[in-house]
């Protein structure tokens, strides 16, 4: 692979800490690792990361569809989370909030989108991944 075909530089700057940047863009993100491990906790870890990509994969999939089928999808939101511990990445939870009331067929197709996520099949099959559907008629808890 020639070297210009990267997308990303990640470098360590120091202290348990990374910067990556994007190739063609100015976007950029620094990491820490884990407090557990020695860690700052002034950045996200990797982890963290990748819980964000993974919910950010889902949310382009379900965007994507929902041009392509014709449903709304504006003001969906999720929240992501990752679990882990010094061995490692052991789930990750996804709370998907929908704040409208679609048909059921709209509802297995988002559902579906979201389940067609390339990062998420790319993830270990071990490694969970527990996505909590919420739509606008859903009575919670307090």
């Amino acid at each position: 692979m020639e070297h210009s075909d990267y997308t990303s530089t990640t470098m360590l700057t120091g202290k348990l800490r990374c910067h990556t940047a994007f190739k063609g863009s100015e976007a950029t993100f620094i990491t820490d690792i884990p407090t557990s491990l020695g860690g700052r906790g002034e950045y996200p870890t990797p982890a963290a990361m990748l819980a964000a990509t993974l919910s950010s994969c889902m949310m382009s999939m379900l965007a994507y569809t929902g041009a392509l089928k014709g449903f709304a999808t504006d003001g969906i939101s999720v929240k992501a989370r990752c679990h882990e511990d010094t061995h490692g990445i052991r789930s990750f939870e996804l709370r998907i909030t929908v704040p409208m009331n679609p048909p059921q067929y709209v509802r297995n197709l988002m559902e579906a989108a979201v389940r067609s996520c390339p990062v998420a099949k790319a993830l270990h099959p071990h490694i969970g991944k527990d996505v909590i559907w919420v739509y606008a008629d859903d009575v919670l808890p307090d």
